[in-house]
């Protein structure tokens, strides 16, 4: 019986850059060689100094089950099962979104902070678990409850808690918002709730749309009315607590005059992500 020609280390990174280039999203050719290395289990820059090596015939048919449904635009995080936020590796899947880097500004934001020495921490919309399980890890001594309206999405982040340790000192709670909480022991407040409005859609990419949870993404009222009723859940807050919201990048103008008009809540500053799009809102309770 004739064997399976073998196949080089090359030869498979040729195959996928040649179906990247033509993928209907922006793709790069980086992804070959990190796709490879996750089947392999070895280093990028291990496969990619050793073109001529072969590679195991499993590991070739798991590389084109991976590189075709990187194809369909299936993001490699999901491929991979995780992804790094604020330099710790976090479990995803399609149950979750992808944690942005431009969301590790919220938790600069509030490291900045003068806390109490025991901080209880509200993250509402927890997602993956990533804020609160960082900020759990970040402030040693705090209590983070976090709150999602998502089962699934819960599930994801309880694996991340325990994976990371902290199971003793973050709640998960199953919640709309805030909603039915008792928030006048809250020291802080944080959230990267659903703020991109359904008319856009389109405009988001095959990666994004396709293949993201919409419920974690979507809000009416062009991307408004979530950040709209947590301004109003949020108001039993005591004086003082900061409120750090992640928005969307049109978004900053209209939470600024919304709350010029709202009697609960000063604007301390608005932070701009990495591509100097005004991205984290950080507000205070008003006395």
């Amino acid at each position: 019986m004739v064997g399976l020609p073998e196949i080089t280390i090359g030869e498979l990174l040729r195959e996928a850059r040649h179906g990247l280039a033509a993928a209907p999203f922006e793709a790069s050719g980086r992804e070959g060689g990190l796709l490879l290395s996750h089947v392999l289990g070895r280093s990028e820059a291990g496969i990619l100094a050793h073109p001529e090596a072969t590679v195991p015939s499993t590991s070739v048919a798991w590389f084109r089950e991976l590189l075709e449904r990187r194809l369909t635009g299936e993001p490699v995080a999901y491929l991979f099962g995780e992804k790094e936020f604020y330099g710790r590796s976090f479990r995803v899947d399609p149950r979750v979104l992808i944690p942005r880097p431009e969301t590790e500004h919220s938790i600069e934001a509030g490291l900045a902070l003068d806390l109490p020495s025991q901080p209880t921490i509200l993250d509402v919309g927890a997602g993956s678990g990533c804020i609160a399980v960082t900020l759990a890890l970040e402030l040693a001594t705090a209590r983070v409850l976090a709150t999602d309206l998502s089962y699934a999405a819960l599930q994801v982040a309880r694996s991340n808690v325990r994976h990371h340790g902290v199971a003793d000192r973050v709640a998960l709670i199953g919640s709309d918002l805030a909603t039915g909480l008792q928030l006048d022991a809250i020291d802080l407040v944080v959230s990267n709730p659903p703020y991109v409005d359904q008319r856009d859609l389109e405009e988001l990419s095959i990666e994004v749309r396709g293949f993201e949870p919409h419920l974690a993404l979507f809000a009416s009222s062009r991307g408004r009315f979530i950040l709209a009723r947590l301004l109003d859940e949020l108001t039993s807050l005591r004086s003082g607590v900061h409120l750090i919201l992640e928005i969307g990048y049109d978004q900053s103008a209209w939470l600024e005059a919304t709350v010029e008009g709202h009697e609960a809540w000063d604007v301390v500053e608005i932070i701009k992500d990495y591509s100097s799009i005004p991205r984290i809102a950080v507000l205070r309770r008003c006395p």
